[in-house]
């Protein structure tokens, strides 16, 4: 075998093996989702400082919020792991009259783990406020948040 033959294969295994060296897995950038089975509106909410926007009360097929961008997940995340959210209440209304029964609470910041299994293609993180207080977090795939874990009536977004 000569130096000829070997210097190309050297050069590409070399070439291959710093391409190989300097990937770097790029994080999962999650869809914050909020769904709402309380009897009021979360005014604003977030995770991580992220925030996550405006909750209506939850319906028979929404959540009552929309997505919001993004929480930075590292792809050697494993469950459980806990993230902190932070929220505030609506006031509690009457309907009708639209009448303040309670007014709107204070910014309440805790920690809720999120409990797997973390899907192929983790794509948005699901953070759901039950009518007891507790918050659950799930992640779901690119197929697109969960269907509402509690299928609630309400009258209006802000009144059940």
């Amino acid at each position: 075998m000569n130096s000829k033959s070997v210097l190309p294969s050297f050069l590409f295994s070399l070439l291959a093996l710093l391409l190989l060296s300097g990937c770097k897995k790029e994080p999962y950038m999650l869809g914050i989702v909020g769904y709402n089975y309380t009897d009021r509106a979360i005014a604003n909410f977030g995770v991580n400082d992220q925030g996550g926007g405006n909750i209506e009360l939850s319906s028979l097929d929404s959540g009552g919020g929309g997505t919001i961008c993004c929480v930075v997940m590292s792809r050697d995340t494993k469950t459980p792991f806990w993230v902190t959210v932070e929220y505030q209440m609506d006031a509690l209304e009457s309907y009708p009259p639209r009448r303040v029964i309670e007014a709107a609470g204070p910014y309440i910041k805790t920690k809720v783990q999120v409990i797997g299994p973390i899907p192929s293609d983790p794509s948005y993180l699901e953070i759901h406020f039950y009518p007891d207080g507790h918050i659950e977090a799930a992640l779901s795939g690119r197929d697109g948040p969960s269907p509402p874990r509690l299928k609630l009536e309400r009258r209006l977004p802000f009144v059940r």
